[in-house]
């Protein structure tokens, strides 16, 4: 074999390197985000941070569930105030504010079907470090927010105690290097029930300091950190001096209403300020749940998963806290402003503006075409003009008069399906691609959305879907073969997908850019314009009389020359073989001619190219394969580990199992079809093995069962009193797959009792069983006087008539902080609570049209007579019926050294000790129990 041979087989455009090529390229993209999607291990010199003293501070924020309305609550803020106490006592410029005094009233879900408006009282502990430049002391200055608070059901290690410990951390780092500007710290307190403690926030003078905030938040229960959200592009150079981890997708879900929770971002940003969303969003099976905490974890994941967010918190800090030249203020607004960003494995961070992007879109939109047809018309009429110059076409109808119409018809006919399938088969591809993906997206959302591991395995699925995307992309592509195995003009065809997979990208690039104005798209710009660069080399390589760029009958033609001496076919009856026109075929052996002028003085034989060997030109290929494939696969991939981790264990939170799937499987295909230009070169036992794969990845995910301990089934407690009828009614809600059949039929109360199961209202997929306990499983909300109290003294209320259309409600609940007034028939238009000073709604809210349905009461102190004027909408003779209701949140397990007043919740206790190992419970509201009465007004 000579050189050129040699390297032919190695850069020509064949299956072997166009396989090896492809499958490196993946490889690598791959490896290395999964390498770099690892959570850091704690370094050893940990930047001035103190981690120890911030470990050993979760393990006192962390030692037991601790919501606003409990007395572990009260336990955690002291010492939380202790703490921050003892570091301000040696420095001047460290002041603490223990907020005791300011209270708000706020109307909330508006857009909803249910308003209703919130009283709370703060008891927020407040930090401020003076800054060092007086310019930036009173104003400008950065806030720093995460809540104490946890659920009823979970101590919080991730939500939000890594958070709290963090900020004590800077606390000391800012005290000990004082800031340029000054730092504000909103340690707060009842985030979980609405975002109270970031409301009432907004009502102490020291918000006033404060341009700019950066929000510690736990939506999951671990893993690796992410900026969530960003309200602007300035704070975001902030970001880029850490192990970024950010992508605007999240953003975007937010604004599209895709993730229906709030952190106090939400709260911060309506009020004005400008900045970030750092939370944990891995393992939402895990989260409000008893394995938020650091048993539930390994101590090495809880360590790097605190270390993550102290670096991420302290890196941007620190910029945002000393930028006296106002870089990370200083904002571009108007229409466009919005950021895009996202990270590049965790080493680089991509920051411009939504007008910058659609600035590229509109002249990839425009230039592009232009440019690819002007490429495709020279590259036409340099390969005519060259057929024209080697006599193609005139031997190409040397026989025509010789062959009969019906001949000549069929070989046309064939040569138009030919190339109707050169030009059509990518869209056949695409179609087949996803067809095929919305039928496994059937098989596991409409068979059985539970019976698929995407909860416990979800690199299973994606894995799937991927295979499968291959599958019809490359078997779509590389049909029909050659008798000889071999896929027919290659470059040709390559060219071809190019073209069609650039209208493709073209015509997202529209819709993304008119119709989806969302920074998250960028990534079809990006591949927009790689293909684009990808097709013009492919039409300069045409143009430059490549190899592989001749039609079949021109290669077979240009294989009777032999430096520049043609020689000629002539037929032959040989072997029983006879012309054509007798129903045979027509054998072609090829002669030398006459000797000429230009006769070479030694003969020269042609060493025709075997039938079965691949031709291909040398170099070009990798150019293109290197520029079009890797761009759009790392991107999507970044965006694909996002959106896996962050949505594989929403099922059980009622997310649409149809949702979830579809999103998997369209950035598997999104992945998949940057090779399509090359996937006719791929190998074919490379297809078997992704054949296997899919096979076996497809049958585990629908037969194995999809909980383990480490990934539970969520199920949400809830407990009613009637306080009228003395009932007692314990709800449960899960998938109907394994509550009511498996769960359920579990739990002592349950036996022998009417459970009532309904679909459920506000989780899509899940049910709602109830059912009816007796006396063993009242609950007791504890406290000197509820222990030993009847039922009716738990809650204490009056409604006096103030005027026709008005009243003054009085409610007071026994060893609780909360109560709820509920009205049905006639609604709120306004209302406000004695002793809040006659502020009325805080700024920005407004009571709707309609009125409102409920209002919490949140208060400070224990045991508090909340009394309530309310003016009802309506006229004067429609009735309305008022539920007056006090909510509870203790119980016995729950308050294991320290927070134990006596409350009782035996059929919580229930549930905790008789679900399977694979299930978990969760709180379904703010209260674990509430009692009340029904009034009619």
């Amino acid at each position: 074999m000579g050189f050129l041979s040699g390297l032919s087989a190695v850069l020509a455009f064949r299956t072997i390197p166009t396989t090896i090529l492809i499958t490196v390229i993946y490889a690598a993209v791959f490896s290395t985000l999964l390498i770099t999607d690892q959570l850091p291990s704690v370094p050893k010199h940990t930047q001035d941070l103190d981690f120890q003293q911030a470990y050993r501070d979760l393990h006192e924020v962390a030692a037991r569930p601790h919501p606003f309305n409990s007395h572990a609550n009260v336990l955690v803020r002291s010492y939380i105030l202790n703490r921050v106490k003892d570091i301000a006592s040696s420095y001047d410029h460290v002041s603490v504010d223990f907020d005791l005094y300011s209270n708000a009233s706020w109307a909330s879900g508006l857009l909803s079907t249910n308003p209703y408006a919130v009283y709370y009282e703060s008891d927020n502990v407040l930090v401020k470090v003076e800054g060092s430049d007086k310019e930036y002391q009173e104003s400008g200055g950065l806030l720093l927010s995460a809540h104490w608070d946890s659920v009823s059901t979970a101590p919080g290690a991730t939500d939000d105690g890594m958070g709290v410990v963090t900020l004590l951390s800077m606390v000391k780092y800012f005290a000990e290097h004082r800031p340029s500007r000054t730092v504000v710290f909103n340690i707060n307190n009842g985030e979980e029930d609405g975002l109270n403690g970031a409301h009432v926030f907004m009502e102490h003078p020291w918000v006033n300091a404060t341009d700019t905030f950066l929000n510690l938040e736990g939506a999951a229960a671990g893993g690796r950190p992410l900026l969530f959200r960003a309200t602007s592009r300035a704070p975001l150079a902030s970001w880029s001096t850490s192990r970024p981890h950010a992508n605007v997708i999240t953003g975007d879900a937010f604004s599209r209403g895709v993730i229906r929770s709030g952190t106090d971002y939400s709260v911060y940003e309506q009020a004005g300020l400008k900045g970030l969303d750092f939370a944990f969003y891995r393992g939402r099976s895990r989260y409000h749940t008893r394995y938020d905490s650091i048993p539930g974890m390994s101590d090495d994941k809880s360590k790097n998963a605190l270390w993550a967010m102290m670096e991420g918190t302290l890196s941007s800090s620190l910029v945002l806290a000393n930028d006296v030249k106002g870089r990370t203020r200083a904002e571009s607004f108007g229409q466009g402003s919005e950021p895009v960003y996202f990270d590049l494995f965790g080493t680089v961070m991509i920051v411009f503006t939504f007008q910058t992007l659609w600035i590229v879109n509109i002249v990839l939109l425009t230039i592009g075409p232009v440019i690819l047809l002007m490429l495709v018309y020279f590259e036409h009429i340099i390969r005519v003009t060259s057929r024209i110059r080697s006599g193609y076409y005139r031997a190409a109808n040397g026989h025509a008069p010789r062959e009969r119409f019906v001949a000549r018809a069929s070989a046309e006919i064939q040569r138009i399906l030919k190339s109707f399938w050169v030009w059509s088969k990518f869209w056949i591809a695409l179609i087949l691609g996803v067809g095929f993906q919305m039928l496994l997206v059937v098989g596991y959302a409409k068979l059985n959305p539970f019976a698929s591991v995407i909860h416990t395995h979800p690199w299973l699925v994606l894995v799937s879907a991927l295979s499968l995307a291959y599958l019809t992309t490359v078997l779509a592509l590389t049909f029909p073969l050659t008798k000889h195995g071999v896929v027919p003009a290659p470059e040709q065809q390559k060219l071809s997908v190019l073209l069609h997979q650039y209208v493709l990208t073209w015509a997202l690039l529209v819709y993304t850019t008119s119709a989806v104005p969302l920074g998250g798209t960028y990534f079809i710009t990006a591949w927009n314009a790689v293909v684009l660069l990808g097709a013009v080399l492919a039409c300069v390589e045409g143009m430059a009389g490549a190899r592989g760029y001749e039609d079949e009958e021109e290669a077979e033609r240009q294989r009777r020359y032999v430096r520049g001496v043609r020689y000629d076919a002539v037929d032959t009856a040989e072997s029983g073989h006879q012309d054509s026109e007798n129903g045979h075929q027509r054998v072609d052996v090829i002669e030398d001619t006459e000797p000429t002028e230009i006769t070479p003085l030694i003969a020269q034989h042609g060493q025709p190219t075997p039938p079965g060997e691949e031709q291909g030109a040398i170099g070009w290929w990798i150019a293109q394969l290197l520029i079009v494939v890797p761009v759009p696969v790392i991107l999507v991939s970044h965006i694909a580990i996002i959106v896996l981790f962050a949505m594989n264990q929403t099922l059980t939170d009622g997310a649409s199992p149809f949702g979830v799937y579809e999103v998997v499987s369209m950035l598997a295909l999104l992945i998949v079809l940057p090779l399509a230009p090359f996937s006719m070169n791929m190998h074919r036992w490379l297809n078997g093995i992704i054949l296997i794969i899919f096979i076996l990845s497809t049958l585990y995910t629908y037969l194995a069962f999809p909980f383990s301990q480490e990934t539970p089934l969520k199920v949400y407690f809830a407990q009613s009193v009637d306080l009228d009828t003395s009932r007692v009614v314990t709800e449960l809600i899960g998938p109907h797959q394994f509550l009511s059949t498996v769960i359920i039929p579990r739990f002592p109360s349950a036996f022998d009792q009417a459970i009532n199961c309904t679909v459920a209202l506000d989780k899509l997929g899940l049910q709602t069983c109830k059912w009816e306990v007796g006396d063993a499983f009242v609950p007791s909300p504890g406290g000197s006087e509820g222990l030993t109290s009847s039922l009716e003294k738990w809650v204490t209320t009056s409604i006096k008539y103030t005027g026709s259309n008005s009243a003054r409600i009085k409610v007071q609940g026994l060893n609780t902080r909360s109560c709820t007034l509920q009205f049905s028939g006639k609604r709120v238009k306004s209302f406000h609570l004695s002793g809040d000073g006659g502020k009325g709604l805080q700024g920005g809210s407004e009571v709707p049209e309609d009125g409102l349905e409920q209002i919490r009461l949140w208060s400070r102190d224990w045991e508090k007579e909340f009394e309530v004027d309310v003016d009802f909408t309506g006229s004067e003779d429609e009735k309305s019926t008022v539920h007056v209701s006090c909510g509870w949140a203790e119980y016995e397990s729950a308050t294991v050294g320290g927070g134990r007043t006596g409350g009782k919740i035996p059929s919580l206790e229930e549930v905790l000790l008789f679900l399977p190992e694979w299930a978990v419970v969760t709180k379904s509201s703010a209260a674990l129990f509430d009692a009340g009465w029904k009034f009619e007004v």
